[in-house]
């Protein structure tokens, strides 16, 4: 199994497999402290297409709750 080196810095993480799911997703998002809108953006988008969420107000929050920090 290959390593990943993330690099210095502070990191946020996304995890599908936070959220009930039906499909067992376990997709999970990366991305550098600054740029969590991004991916808030792009889990908010799986979980519309992939999982069949309705793009809310309430979806991004719910979403962006769920974002975890990573050191």
């Amino acid at each position: 199994m290959a390593q990943i080196h993330l690099g210095d810095g502070t990191w946020i993480l996304s995890d599908c497999g936070q959220m009930p799911s039906e499909k067992n997703c376990k997709l999970i998002m990366v991305a550098p402290v600054d740029q969590r809108e991004d991916l808030l953006d792009a889990a908010v988008a799986h979980a519309v297409k992939h999982h069949a969420h309705e793009e809310t107000p309430e979806l991004r929050g719910e979403v962006s709750k769920m974002l975890v920090d990573l050191e």
